[in-house]
């Protein structure tokens, strides 16, 4: 290896412990933060659980688990220029979810590679696969969950103003990484970015149905929101109106990278973002429905993948 590309992969190394540091770092303290403000506010009540709405809320988020795994599969086809197979990339993608729930989220690349000789396509780039497809989902995922907390009614705006100028720079900063991700040719990246993502080859990193498929991944999630809140008892006011969160609070557990599948951060954010409207109780209990839901999803599709499409 050559002293420039050695410095250079050097380099790459730097940026993500530097990146895995500040994140973990962050989240833990939001998540004392949280815990600590929701303490304060706390007061006693019952939640009362209503298992239809508990059972309709897990057919949003399966129909989402099979969404996110198309899209997939359509963005390795676009970072490895050939087809790849439908069935084989579904289930290696409900096996890659399964270890979501490993440390620092390690596991995710190693089960792609693993399974990657069965789509045809290199290890390193199955990988790989998994840094392309997190940027697009964050992405896309800020687009609709800003939008939401716009569009839906019961005091949206408040939330928009206590975001405040962050809020709209996080909104453009994700619009910004979106385009780039669809329209600018992998070529005019950044040599570091092009190294840090093994961005061979030419054309924009994703295709232009890639984020179609985020965006409607990121609904289900909504409509799972609205769906669990109404299981532990909230109105349907107040159920649409923290739809946006559904979506924000996944996208803080995705960056968490040092907690397995966002626990902690994920229900640290739906929570604080529901207490204001709902109360503490019933936006803790709502986290931890959606949680455990969730969890039973992902073990469920798993199991479908294993058994009936192998």
């Amino acid at each position: 290896m050559s002293e420039a590309a050695e410095l250079t992969t050097r380099r790459v190394a730097l940026i993500k412990l530097t990146a895995r540091i500040v994140l973990a770092g962050s989240s833990v303290i939001f998540v004392a933060l949280a815990g600590y403000k929701l303490a304060r506010r706390w007061e006693s009540g019952k939640v009362t659980l209503n298992w239809a709405w508990l059972l309709a809320a897990g057919l949003p988020i399966a129909l989402g688990t099979v969404i996110l795994a198309v899209g997939w599969k359509w963005i390795m086809e676009r970072m490895v220029g050939h087809k790849v197979p439908l069935r084989p990339a579904l289930t290696l993608h409900f096996e890659s979810q399964m270890a979501r729930y490993t440390p620092g989220k390690v596991g995710m690349p190693l089960v792609r590679m693993a399974g990657a000789a069965e789509l045809g396509v290199p290890a390193a780039v199955a990988g790989y696969s998994v840094l392309t497809e997190s940027i697009s989902m964050v992405a896309v995922g800020g687009i609709v969950g800003f939008a939401l907390l716009v569009t839906t009614s019961g005091g949206a705006g408040g939330v928009m103003a206590v975001l405040g100028r962050l809020g709209l720079l996080g909104l453009l900063a994700f619009v910004l990484v979106g385009v780039a991700l669809v329209f600018v040719d992998r070529r005019r990246l950044p040599a570091i970015v092009v190294r840090l993502m093994k961005a061979e080859g030419a054309g924009p990193l994703v295709p232009r149905r890639g984020p179609i498929a985020h965006a409607l991944y990121w609904l289900t999630w909504a409509i799972h929101g609205y769906l669990a809140a109404r299981a532990v008892g909230i109105s349907s006011a107040h159920a649409v109106y923290g739809a946006g969160f559904y979506v924000l609070a996944p996208i803080a557990g995705i960056l968490a990278l040092a907690t397995p599948s966002g626990i902690g951060v994920r229900e640290a954010v739906l929570s604080v973002g529901l207490a204001p409207v709902v109360g503490p109780a019933p936006a803790v209990a709502t986290a931890i429905v959606s949680r455990a839901v969730s969890l039973i999803v992902d073990c469920m599709v798993w199991a479908y993948g294993r058994l009936v499409l192998r």
